[in-house]
C-alpha cells in the first residue's frame, strides 16, 4: 500500500511538470550531442560518449531537484551559504590550476568546478534574504550596501581564481534579483552610478594582465592575429562561412581542421553556426529564448515570492550566458569563458544547469 501510495505521488507531480520546458530542454541537449560529436570526431569520440554519461546523469539531478520542495532552500539558506564559501575555498586547497586559474576540484576521473554552482546558491540565499529581510521595502543606499555584502564575500572568492565571466553573472543576478523584488528609482540611479564608477577601478586594480588582454583584442583583434586575437578571428571566420544554411553537419572546416581552439566548449556555438548557417543560429536563438520564458512563467505564476525570485535568477543566469557567448564567438564581446549552458561540453556545467532547471520545475509542482 505504501508503494502504491508512493508511485501515485510520483505521477501527480509528474502531471504538474511544466512538459513544454522539458522538450525545450532536451532539444538544446539533442544540438549540443551533434555539435560536441562535430567538433571532436575527428580526433576522439570520448567526448561525446562522456557528453551522454553526464546528460543521463543531468536527467537524473533533474528528476531529484523537481521532487524536492523548494521552499526547504529557503529554510537552511543559511547553510547554503555556508557551504557555498567552503565550497569556494576548498578551491584554493585542492584545486588544480589550469590556463592560469585556479578554478577545478579533482575528484577521481571527474574535475567539479565550484563556482557554477555558486550561481545558483547565491540565488536561492539572496531570494531568501530578499524575501524575508527586506520584503516590500527595500530603498536607499543603506539597504544596497547590505544586501551587496551578502555577495562580496562570494564575489571576491571567484574573483580571486581569477574567473570574471562568473563574478560578472553574480553583478548581473544581483541586479535582477533586486530589480524583481522591487526597488525605488534613487536606488537603480545609485547603483548605476556606482556600477560606472567600479569599470575603471577594477580595470586598473582588480583585473590580471591577461584578463585586460582579452579586453584590449575585443577591441582589436587584428592587432595580435596569431597570439591573443587567433580565438575569436577563427571563430568570426567559421560564424562567417556557414552562410544562410551552413555547411551540413560534420562539414566545418574551422573545427576539423583544428583553426578553432576550445571548438567543443567556448566555442561550440561557432561549431554550430558554421554548420547550421544564419537559419540554424536563429532556431538555436529561439530555443533558448522560450527557455527563458518558460522559466519566467513558471515564476509569474507562482504566489510565492521566494519562488518567484528563484525562477527569475535562473532566467537571469541563462539569459546572461546566453548573450555573452554568442557575443563572444561573433566577436560583439570580449571572451570571457563563459560556456553556452546545455550546450558546451562539462559535466559541472550540465549537473549545474539541470539542478536550476529541476529547482524551476519544482516550483511550478509545489506552487500550490
Amino acid at each position: 500500500m505504501k508503494n502504491n501510495r508512493d508511485i501515485r505521488a510520483i505521477l501527480r507531480k509528474i502531471k504538474k511538470m511544466n512538459r513544454s520546458l522539458f522538450i525545450n530542454i532536451m532539444l538544446i541537449v539533442a544540438v549540443s550531442l551533434f555539435s560536441v560529436l562535430s567538433a571532436t570526431h575527428q580526433k576522439t569520440y570520448g567526448f561525446f560518449y562522456r557528453e551522454l554519461v553526464w546528460i543521463v546523469i543531468g536527467l537524473g539531478v533533474y528528476l531529484f531537484f523537481s521532487f524536492f520542495n523548494y521552499r526547504n532552500y529557503a529554510k537552511y539558506s543559511k547553510v547554503i551559504y555556508l557551504f557555498n564559501v567552503i565550497l569556494l575555498l576548498s578551491v584554493f586547497i585542492f584545486g588544480e590550476t589550469r590556463l592560469g586559474a585556479q578554478r577545478w576540484i579533482p575528484l577521481g576521473p571527474l574535475n567539479i568546478q565550484p563556482s557554477e554552482f555558486s550561481k545558483l546558491f547565491i540565488v536561492l540565499t539572496l531570494s531568501e534574504l530578499l524575501v524575508n529581510k527586506y520584503k516590500n521595502n527595500f530603498r536607499g543606499m543603506k539597504h544596497i550596501v547590505l544586501t551587496g555584502i551578502h555577495i562580496v564575500p562570494i564575489f571576491l572568492l571567484i574573483a580571486k581564481q581569477p574567473d570574471l565571466g562568473t563574478s560578472l553573472v553574480l553583478i548581473f543576478l544581483y541586479c535582477i534579483l533586486i530589480f524583481i523584488h522591487g526597488i525605488d528609482w534613487k536606488s537603480i540611479l545609485i547603483i548605476a552610478g556606482a556600477g560606472a564608477a567600479f569599470v575603471p577601478v577594477s580595470y586598473f586594480f582588480l583585473l590580471k594582465e591577461y584578463q585586460k588582454q582579452r579586453i584590449l583584442t575585443f577591441l582589436n583583434p587584428e592587432a595580435d592575429m596569431l597570439g591573443s586575437g587567433w580565438n575569436v578571428i577563427q571563430s568570426m571566420i567559421a560564424v562567417g562561412s556557414g552562410g544562410l544554411f551552413g555547411k551540413g553537419f560534420f562539414q566545418g572546416t574551422q573545427s576539423k581542421l583544428r583553426f578553432l581552439p576550445e571548438s567543443h566548449t567556448d566555442f561550440i556555438g561557432a561549431v554550430f553556426l558554421e554548420e547550421t548557417g544564419l537559419i540554424g543560429g536563429l532556431i538555436r536563438l529561439g530555443l533558448y529564448l522560450a527557455l527563458i520564458i518558460q522559466i519566467s512563467r513558471v515564476g509569474s505564476a507562482t504566489n510565492d515570492n521566494y519562488g518567484k525570485l528563484v525562477c527569475y535568477g535562473v532566467a537571469a543566469i541563462i539569459f546572461f550566458h546566453t548573450v555573452v557567448n554568442m557575443g563572444m564567438i561573433m566577436g560583439v564581446m570580449p571572451v570571457t569563458g563563459l560556456p553556452l549552458l546545455l550546450m558546451s561540453y562539462g559535466g559541472s556545467s550540465f549537473l549545474f544547469t539541470f539542478m536550476m532547471l529541476g529547482i524551476v520545475q519544482s516550483v511550478k509542482i509545489y506552487k500550490d
